[in-house]
């Protein structure tokens, strides 16, 4: 096989182009507003609101928990820059807490030592992101947040439509397309309290208010606000996106099953720890040794393998705001310097997952 496999592609749905000119015929499109309604009635929550981005989502909420200067907020240490960087925005602390070796997400036991040390000085919240569709224990973290009174909002872009995505949260944030090729930008907010939805909302167009229906055009404002809305060309491609999610999530689990069967018996490679409600939105291995030499080694053969996230303690920002050392967080340390995530997105075909396995079991046998 001689062309690149690369580690994402495009998901463009066959049924977009008829959906645009759908709408152009009408003169109307309203995909927002009926995006909120599919994706509230699929995740089981009373309210959503469409937004521009998942990092938007995660702005909003914070705006609806109204955060001020000085609260602290516990966030995972191995999570996406949009997670403390919302935090940051309202001039309060975000709160780095180690993770779990075989989910990713953040460590209960970790959450709970750290919760400890610093009980009531401002702690409001934590910020729970799943990784790579494994779903985090969220009821032990649902458990340390009501002992120490915190809120506790979820990032669960890599687990929609998990059985308890959103169970045990106050409020879920998801995201649609991707943060790297930027092609679509979407997200939502989530939530059954609707003193939450009515900030988000009031927060997500400029804090403005109208008057009554017959004179619509007349507005105040009584908050600052963002332009957090979802455009309606980007809600046509979510939705699209959106209505098409099982027929993906299957290929993925089909794809997935492959890769652990053919690379089970590779003694230097260790597999995702399993889980029944595994999503799959990532494949992530750990390489036993030297990891960026693999990744080289399946480049050279035309296949790109990615890396999430980068610790925050070690990014330039975070290390220097809150003097924060390599060492602080063994266990992401770890993670980071062995994760490798491989490609399985659904355009994937047999005989690429197949080049994929047959490349990394022949880097395998040699590599140390």
């Amino acid at each position: 096989m001689s062309h690149t496999i690369p580690f994402r592609k495009i998901s463009l749905p066959e049924t977009l182009a008829e959906s645009v000119a759908a709408g152009v015929a009408a003169g109307t499109f309203q995909a927002s507003e009926a995006l909120e309604a599919d994706v509230a009635a699929v995740l089981g929550k009373q309210h959503a609101l469409a937004t521009s981005s998942a990092t938007a989502a995660l702005h909003l909420a914070m705006c609806a928990l109204d955060l001020k200067r000085g609260d602290k907020v516990l966030c995972p240490v191995n999570g996406f820059v949009d997670l403390p960087e919302v935090v940051r925005h309202f001039d309060a602390e975000p709160v780095f807490v180690d993770i779990d070796p075989d989910h990713f997400a953040i460590d209960p036991d970790a959450l709970r030592r750290v919760a400890d040390e610093i009980a009531g000085k401002k702690l409001r919240a934590v910020i729970v992101a799943h990784v790579g569709g494994h779903p985090a224990p969220m009821q032990a973290i649902r458990e340390v947040a009501d002992r120490y009174n915190l809120k506790v909002i979820e990032e669960a872009t890599e687990l929609i439509g998990a059985p308890e995505a959103g169970l045990w949260s106050d409020m879920m944030v998801i995201g649609f397309g991707s943060r790297i090729d930027n092609t679509i930008s979407g997200g939502m907010l989530l939530t059954d309290d609707a003193t939450y939805f009515e900030r988000g909302k009031l927060m997500r167009n400029h804090g403005l208010t109208y008057a009554a229906d017959d004179v619509a055009y007349l507005y105040d404002v009584v908050q600052v606000g963002c332009e957090y809305r979802m455009n309606e060309f980007s809600a046509l491609y979510c939705r699209e996106l959106f209505a098409r999610y099982d027929h993906d999530l299957e290929r993925r689990r089909a794809i997935a099953a492959h890769y652990t069967e053919a690379l089970s018996h590779l003694e230097n490679v260790q597999l995702p720890a399993a889980h029944p409600d595994h999503l799959y939105t990532q494949y992530i291995v750990r390489i036993e040794t030297n990891r960026d030499a693999f990744a080289r080694k399946l480049k050279e053969k035309g296949i790109e393998a990615g890396v999430q996230y980068v610790p925050l303690n070690f990014t330039q920002y975070y290390k220097e705001k809150y003097r924060l050392k390599v060492f602080d967080f063994p266990v992401a340390l770890d993670a980071f310097q062995k994760m490798m995530s491989l490609p399985i997105y659904p355009q994937l075909r047999d005989d690429e997952v197949a080049y994929i396995c047959q490349a990394i079991e022949s880097i395998a046998q040699h590599h140390r």
